[in-house]
């Protein structure tokens, strides 16, 4: 079985530092340290999205309990209005004797 032989100097230092074990584990190093930086950056968003969500989900809260109470009195104060418009049973009874 014959192997092959790298004729260039070039490549034969290529392969001996593809094959280097210190080499590898710097490298590995490095590559976990660009995934960790990665992983992290993409953490910091999704915290940061969260916040945003909280903060637009505690304002839409605030902004029901107010509309509901904006609607309410919207309606309490059209009813006092219907209310006034009407005569008073003071008025009724009034218009009662003056015509008996």
């Amino acid at each position: 079985m014959r192997t092959t032989r790298i004729a260039s100097h070039q490549a034969r230092e290529v392969v001996a530092v593809a094959t280097d074990a210190d080499i590898r584990e710097a490298q590995w190093e490095e590559d976990a340290h660009v995934e960790r930086e990665e992983i992290e950056r993409l953490l910091d968003e999704v915290d940061r999205e969260l916040a945003e969500e909280e903060q637009l989900a505690a304002m839409r809260l605030d902004r029901s309990f107010t509309d509901a109470r904006l609607a309410w009195r919207a309606a309490r104060r059209g009813e006092r209005a219907v209310l006034r418009a009407l005569p008073s049973r003071w008025d009724v009874v009034e218009l009662g004797e003056e015509a008996a």
